[in-house]
């Protein structure tokens, strides 16, 4: 049996040594963190309020029984808050949300129509509401149209970026006046400063009472623009896990009962 001592390692390899293994306890200790330190913020944007949220705390809140935009607000601070991941939420002008989210890979934008154009710039999360489109018309400066056709050539408030701004723009038409609230378009309708207003149905009653316009002096044209699906749009480069998360929070709140019980709180 060789009981000869072991020679001792050089100083240059016992550095080495020790670097090798310093590098590999950072690497487990990588890999053993928590998922959640390691995942990027994201950039939650809305748009188009009006006086449907309130600051509280330094943060949106929806207020109460004010429309569906309050209801989106709080639907997805109930989303982020099951995500372990209280995000601040900015309003911004929908036609900024939009290039953002073409922009970045960060960035969820609510609550946006999924058009055929708009298919390929977003993956979507949703629909998280359904309504019903149409040219609304001042009751008592009726405009006669019977079809899309028949407005080309009229004055048209429409939300700057959306989904009736992008539409009647590739129609042609040629006197849109664009706006970042529907409650001032629907001022411009009542003092005649344009003939229509592309809007939906739902919400109707709150946008003309923010814009100080008797009900009776609105009404649908003829012309229905369409079916709307709105969703929950997240930046198309944005990891899968993370859209993964995002689908899964959407369909645990609405199984579980409080995806109704906040449209019933807010919406209505």
């Amino acid at each position: 049996m060789n009981l000869m001592p072991r020679p001792l390692p050089a100083p240059g390899q016992t550095r080495r040594r020790a670097a090798v293994v310093t590098a590999l306890a950072l690497t487990l200790a990588a890999w053993l963190a928590p998922t959640t330190c390691l995942a990027r913020d994201w950039l939650i944007y809305t748009h188009s309020l009006d006086n449907q949220a309130e600051l509280i705390d330094g943060q949106l809140r929806g207020r109460e029984h004010a429309g569906k935009r309050a209801f989106f607000l709080e639907l997805v601070r109930e989303l982020l808050t099951d995500m372990a991941k209280p995000l601040p939420i900015q309003e911004v002008p929908l036609a900024r949300g939009l290039a953002q989210l073409q922009q970045r890979d960060d960035v969820v934008l609510f609550n946006l129509g999924k058009t055929p154009e708009r298919l390929p710039l977003a993956h979507w999360v949703g629909p998280i509401w359904e309504e019903t489109d149409w040219l609304y018309e001042n009751s008592q400066r009726p405009t006669g149209i019977h079809s899309l056709e028949d407005a080309k050539n009229l004055s048209v408030c429409v939300l700057n970026g959306s989904s009736h701004d992008e539409r009647l723009t590739a129609m042609a038409f040629t006197q849109l006046k664009r706006n970042n609230a529907y409650s001032t378009c629907f001022g411009m309708l009542a003092a005649g400063r344009v003939a229509l207003v592309a809007s939906a149905d739902s919400g109707l009653a709150q946008r003309l009472h923010e814009a100080g316009v008797a009900a009776d002096k609105v009404r649908p044209s003829a012309v229905q623009l369409g079916r709307d699906e709105g969703y929950i749009a997240l930046s198309r480069s944005m990891p899968e896990q993370d859209i993964a998360r995002w689908r899964a929070a959407l369909l645990h709140v609405q199984q579980d009962g409080r995806f109704q019980a906040l449209r019933n709180r807010y919406a209505h």
